[in-house]
């Protein structure tokens, strides 16, 4: 069952709101304190650019690992953004060490068992959650479509042939012929 736009544009904000909600929550609590203007702008930047990947796949029911590919997708995309703004609101050194990699706080294994977690979390979350909309969807559907009237039955088509003259003979019926193919054209010219 396909989905309309309106509902494809709540589903796929909805899953922009829980990746940057938990990135911005991640980041914030591995970073200190930041900037709360920055981190809104960075948030809406992250949700807008979210949204709009996840309105392209939310076209139907999805399943827990391509939920959780798109989560670990976005909390990657979304990882890259929040260091690259907490590197320049930081010393010139720090903002050179994220475009190595190794900004501290914000890399490293502890951070990517953080978002892989996180991650993992929301796919099970999200996807518990799409299960019960599109079955409740589908419930609807039905009880839609059986408090519908029935359709009524068709009329019946009347019979068009005339019954025969009385004056006429009736031809006998030949069931051999019925069954026969008639071939009409030339002889076939057998070449001697």
């Amino acid at each position: 069952m396909p989905v309309r736009p309106p509902a494809r544009l709540l589903r796929a904000s909805v899953f922009a709101a829980v990746c940057v909600s938990l990135t911005l929550i991640g980041h914030s609590a591995a970073s200190g304190a930041t900037d709360a203007r920055a981190a809104v702008l960075t948030a809406a930047i992250g949700w807008a650019g979210t949204t709009a990947v996840a309105w392209v796949l939310s076209g139907h029911e999805r399943s827990l690992p391509t939920i959780l590919g798109g989560l670990l997708g976005g909390q990657f995309g979304l990882h890259v953004l929040f260091s690259a703004v907490q590197a320049d609101q930081g010393p010139p050194a720090a903002a050179h060490a994220v475009h190595v990699g190794q900004a501290a706080g914000t890399s490293g294994p502890r951070m990517t068992l953080a978002h892989l977690l996180a991650a993992v979390a929301a796919a099970w979350w999200l996807r518990r959650g799409e299960r019960l909309a599109w079955s409740l969807a589908r419930r609807l559907a039905a009880f839609a479509l059986a408090a519908l009237p029935a359709p009524p039955e068709p009329l019946p088509v009347p019979d068009r042939r005339l019954p025969p003259h009385p004056d006429t003979p009736s031809r006998p019926r030949r069931t051999e012929i019925r069954h026969s193919v008639v071939l009409r054209g030339p002889p076939l010219v057998r070449c001697a």
